[in-house]
């Protein structure tokens, strides 16, 4: 009953949480004057990027986007600032989602957008099994509506990702589906072929394969070889960027182990490698726990609390992808006045505070919570009998 309680309470506070953070943004969006908010910031945040992406795309010149000049031109004219700070740097297949959105005036577009990927969230949680007030909170969790104004795809992709790594070899044909459109941001599915490969699902691996070739060969129809090119010229020209100078990718605020390490003083290289060797290591222990026999939401928690850290080049909006291991461990807990339980509320506080707190000096705060999660998870998941084979997700 104490957990029932707690649950009903957990159900209407994240509808009150969401609602006012929603509220807000909607706020802000309308009632500023144009797209620049103050001397840096812009309405929709990254959203930016991607509605000037689409227009690109819209005016038959999606190639010109990969120009950092003209990009940055482009960005100007919407939000005339002495610095916006963004490049476009991701595969032509994201043309197809930016370029609708585009479509519409910008700040309708800024909120469609961010209505979309939370469907695709919502949708994505629907199918692995959740329903009712687990699906509200979850849906509402301030892993997901605190990220909501930055604008960015990380809603979707992060339901992409749960609906690849759950039960893959069961569900191969929604999990290949899922694999294959998350190469709109390939760095998020570093994992999911190890954990395909461990549990021989050879026809989920077909299926993405099959996606993949179809949906990039689609978007080399829209911009040629001359696009592709200047894309593989931008990606390398941001690789050096984050390992470089990182004026447009500063290390704070990322999950991973890269962007701690270098904002801690670390030259690049050295951070660099350093990322290497743990995605390596967690591509090894992704291995080892798909091998258990254990709850498929267990494996899927693993990899969407290690693709943040897995990724060497991943920030705090892609937290959402927690999601499903803050259910398995509450799981675990029982009931929110267990040791983990409390853990667990705590850290709701202290994501849901995240964006008012700011970062700690030399630490991420992101990407202590993300390693504290994944931690937590892994000990849990290697604790005799603490995660059992239950089929139901919620």
């Amino acid at each position: 009953m104490e957990s029932d309680r707690f649950i009903r309470f957990a159900d209407r506070a994240s509808i009150v949480y969401a609602a006012s953070f929603f509220l807000t943004i909607i706020a802000t969006t309308f009632l500023t004057d144009g797209v620049a908010i103050g001397a840096r910031g812009v309405v929709g945040g990254d959203f930016l990027a991607f509605y000037t992406a689409g227009k690109f795309a819209l005016s038959g010149a999606a190639a010109h986007a990969y120009d950092f000049a003209a990009f940055d031109a482009a960005l100007k004219s919407r939000a005339p600032l002495e610095a916006v700070g963004m490049m476009w740097q991701y595969p032509p297949a994201m043309f197809f989602i930016a370029a609708p959105f585009a479509l519409l005036p910008y700040k309708a577009a800024f909120i469609a957008w961010t209505l979309a990927g939370w469907s695709v969230l919502g949708w994505s949680l629907r199918e692995i099994g959740f329903r009712g007030k687990t699906l509200r909170i979850l849906l509402f969790s301030s892993l997901t509506v605190s990220i909501l104004g930055y604008g960015q795809i990380s809603t979707a992709t992060a339901g992409l990702l749960f609906l690849a790594a759950y039960d893959p070899k069961r569900r191969w044909l929604v999990a290949g589906l899922a694999a294959g459109l998350l190469t709109i941001k390939p760095q998020l599915g570093l994992l999911l072929p190890f954990a395909f490969l461990a549990v021989g699902a050879w026809r989920t691996i077909a299926v993405a394969c099959i996606t993949a070739a179809f949906l990039h060969a689609m978007s080399f129809l829209l911009v040629g070889a001359e696009g592709w090119a200047a894309f593989i010229e931008a990606a390398l020209r941001f690789k050096d960027e984050i390992a470089g100078a990182a004026t447009l990718t500063p290390p704070r605020g990322m999950t991973t182990l890269f962007g701690q390490l270098k904002l801690m003083g670390f030259s690049g290289e050295a951070a660099m490698r350093a990322q290497y060797a743990a995605t390596a290591a967690l591509a090894a222990m992704t291995v080892i726990v798909w091998r258990k026999q254990i709850d498929p939401l267990a494996k899927a928690a693993f990899v969407g609390a290690g693709a943040i850290i897995a990724a060497p080049y991943a920030y705090g909006y892609e937290m959402t992808a927690l999601l499903l291991a803050g259910v398995a461990l509450a799981r675990i807990a029982q009931t929110p006045r267990s040791a983990l339980g409390a853990t667990l509320i705590a850290l709701w506080v202290v994501i849901a505070a995240r964006p008012l707190l700011g970062e700690l000096a030399m630490v991420n705060t992101a990407f202590m919570i993300s390693m504290g999660a994944l931690a937590t998870l892994v000990a849990a998941i290697f604790r005799r009998g603490a995660i059992d084979r239950a089929p139901a997700p919620a």
